[in-house]
């Protein structure tokens, strides 16, 4: 078709293809449209075409970037070349910030229209990266409420399109009655699961040691080797390793969690189920980022809401006493769950924020 748009639309973690994909799928009857991406396991399920597999390129830290780097120079320039050759009406970029404003910048560069969708958090640090997102970003599409100001007060087009993690209606659903598990959910990165796991290990061992009856659950990201999990727990009885692929299911299994800082505390949130939230980076990463950071929280539930509402352990305050305690009082100590579960609840009301909300596709159709 002569007046077929071309889009190609960039995922480089794990979040950002199950985004990527849901926008796929919302345009699938429309034949005037043909997607082009970069993504993962989501991605190759829709009727786009996959430029490139991102499995393998999702990493967190600056100095943990340096050891992957050659991969990630190579992914970049192909998806130049991707670019280059395809010449698509529009870009699509997906949170994925330090690749992606790259990418945004060789686009801009040759005249294409770039759509970012889930805003770089520069609010959260970094703020001097909005002159850059001015220059290479046409069209924010923000899934927090108080972005779009933010970014409007900078003079850059922006639309508030919601979050989609209430969008789906996923987490409304009950996959399970029966809440056995404490639940781990270490990350979805390679690096994030190698730091963390150590810790998980610790905990589990710790509280089996002393109680027998605990059941114990890892959630383990599709895009990461199961022989990475199997190190730690195979042949623990009292750990079951289950496949993220329906998170909800697999959060709907769990009476108490504990999440690494992401996406994944809000979809334990929206299923309210009471969490601590921890994380662990190299110390030479933790160093540079501690005196880059706004915010006082690193968790997205803390963010949103303004205030600290689960204790978060971060580097040397994730230690297995301070785990263990927060698990063994979230489980045992009735008043103090119920106040955090009503805490967590308004998360929802939140992310459902209609004022001025447009639909993403929308904004996608008014970019084209």
């Amino acid at each position: 078709m002569n007046n077929q748009k071309k889009i190609i639309i960039v995922a480089g973690e794990e979040s950002g293809d199950m985004y990527a994909s849901k926008i796929i799928n919302d345009f699938s009857k429309e034949n005037n449209i043909k997607f082009y991406g970069m993504g993962s396991n989501k991605m190759k399920e829709t009727k786009a075409t996959l430029l490139l597999d991102s499995s393998n390129l999702s990493v967190v830290g600056f100095f943990e970037i340096l050891k992957i780097y050659p991969r990630l120079l190579k992914a970049l320039n192909y998806m130049k070349r991707s670019i280059q050759d395809i010449n698509p009406d529009l870009l699509i970029l997906i949170d994925y910030q330090e690749f992606n404003m790259k990418l945004a910048k060789y686009a801009k560069s040759n005249g294409i229209k770039v759509l970012f969708y889930i805003s770089p958090q520069v609010w959260a640090w970094r703020e001097n990266r909005i002159k850059n997102i001015k220059n290479y970003i046409d069209i924010m599409a923000v899934i927090f409420p108080f972005e779009k100001k933010f970014y409007e007060n900078a003079g850059i087009k922006s639309y508030y399109v919601g979050h989609p993690l209430i969008q789906d209606n996923l987490y409304q659903k009950n996959y399970s009655n029966k809440k056995d598990f404490i639940g781990f959910f270490p990350g979805s990165r390679f690096s994030e699961v190698k730091n963390h796991l150590p810790i998980v290990n610790r905990v589990i061992e710790s509280m089996n040691n002393k109680n027998k009856k605990y059941k114990f659950l890892i959630s383990r990201s599709r895009n990461i080797n199961i022989s990475i999990y199997e190190k730690y727990f195979s042949n623990k009885d009292y750990v079951s390793i289950v496949s993220n692929e329906n998170i909800y299911e697999t959060i709907d299994l769990c009476k108490v969690a504990v999440a690494a800082s992401g996406t994944i505390t809000l979809q334990i949130a929206l299923k309210k189920i009471p969490l601590c939230v921890f994380y662990k980076l190299s110390n030479a990463t933790y160093f540079l980022v501690k005196f880059l950071i706004k915010t006082k929280f690193i968790s997205l539930i803390n963010i949103v809401l303004g205030k600290k509402v689960v204790q978060e352990f971060i580097q040397s305050d994730a230690s297995t006493e301070n785990i263990e305690e927060e698990i063994k009082k979230l489980i045992s100590d009735n008043k103090y769950r119920e106040n955090l579960k009503n805490g967590i609840s308004s998360i929802e009301k939140v992310l459902e924020n209609n004022d001025s909300k447009i639909d993403m596709k929308e904004v996608i159709k008014k970019s084209l």
